[in-house]
């Protein structure tokens, strides 16, 4: 039983600390990111992403748009 409660529990760990490594390579704005002695490597355009960032801000929101329709502000 002890057995088997040491191994979830070591998969649980694993896995978190793997998603926690691939959210840190996404999230990091480096264009190349490796991780695990070169095991994960991953090459991004962060100009593009900054640019859809930017177009994404500049947009009105649809619930700022409604809330103030709700006021009489046309």
């Amino acid at each position: 039983m002890a057995d088997a409660t040491l191994i979830y529990g070591l998969a649980t760990l694993g896995t978190g600390v793997l998603g926690l490594s691939i959210r840190y390579c996404f999230k990091s704005k480096c264009e190349d990111v490796s991780l695990c002695f070169g095991l994960i490597k991953i090459h991004r355009d962060t100009e593009s992403e900054v640019k859809a960032e930017e177009m994404e801000l500049s947009r009105p929101k649809m619930e700022n748009v409604k809330s103030e329709n709700n006021l009489g502000v046309v």
